[in-house]
């Protein structure tokens, strides 16, 4: 796996932090800061796919059918109760 060398410049009560965690996890600092980074990272992406999907879920709805939207509407307390109108 190639690797790339960054230098990170924290302030000292973050890094107090960040050594007594890794000692928890029974890892070195710096093998501790790649993994608390790349956990991170993946929830941000993950995070931004779910923002991107509902974004963009009023546009995907309304390109499938104009039908659903007024069906839902007419037959709504059917819907939501079993009852018809």
């Amino acid at each position: 796996m190639t690797t790339i060398a960054i230098h990170l410049t924290i302030p000292p009560e973050v890094y107090e932090v960040l050594t007594l965690e890794a000692k928890r996890a029974k890892k070195s600092p710096e093998d501790f800061s790649v993994e608390v980074l790349k956990a991170f990272l993946l929830r941000q992406q993950k995070l931004a796919k779910g923002q991107r999907l509902l974004r963009t879920m009023p546009q995907r709805a309304k390109k499938r059918s104009n039908s659903l939207r007024a069906d839902t509407a007419r037959r709504h307390d059917d819907y939501l109760y079993g009852e018809e109108i």
